[in-house]
């Protein structure tokens, strides 16, 4: 089977730690995140995360935007990850790369996240982001996904 054909489907979190250069690790979204990615065979990558135990916000009605305060609304926000884009991948290197179209972050709207590759088995999916500086220090992104089964 080909990368093309083992990247398609859809992926559960097992997984989100930032690995430090210096050895240390930070989960930004906690140990026990939660998350979803889904790789379609029209190119389309979707994929969300989040932190566990967010605060709820005092009404339940998806149309009141603005029953949240300003705290809670803080940590809605800063407790989730989401995008989608296109992707396209370059199997020499073992990178996928995504050209975002939309997120939660405005700023990716337009970009290109890079991420490497590799798997694990049939059943595991792992993304490093580049080395970058984060929160001052150099270190990569490592997210570590299990395939979930088809029903259909």
């Amino acid at each position: 089977m080909g990368t093309l054909q083992k990247l398609f489907g859809s992926w559960e979190l097992e997984s989100f730690v930032i690995e430090y250069d210096d050895g240390s690790r930070e989960y930004p979204l906690g140990e026990d995140a939660q998350g979803l990615i889904i790789y379609t065979r029209e190119g389309i990558f979707a994929g969300q995360m989040m932190a566990r135990g967010r605060p709820k916000f005092p009404r339940n009605s998806a149309a009141e935007k603005d029953s949240g305060s300003d705290a809670q609304v803080r940590a809605a926000f800063d407790g989730y990850v989401a995008y989608y884009c296109k992707f396209e991948l370059d199997e020499a290197r073992n990178i996928v790369n995504h050209h975002v179209i939309a997120g939660l972050l405005p700023d990716w709207e337009g970009r290109l996240n890079v991420r490497h590759y590799a798997f694990e088995g049939d059943d595991r999916l792992i993304l490093r982001a580049p080395h970058m500086l984060i929160n001052g220090k150099p270190g990569r992104n490592k997210l570590v996904w299990r395939r979930l089964p088809a029903v259909f």
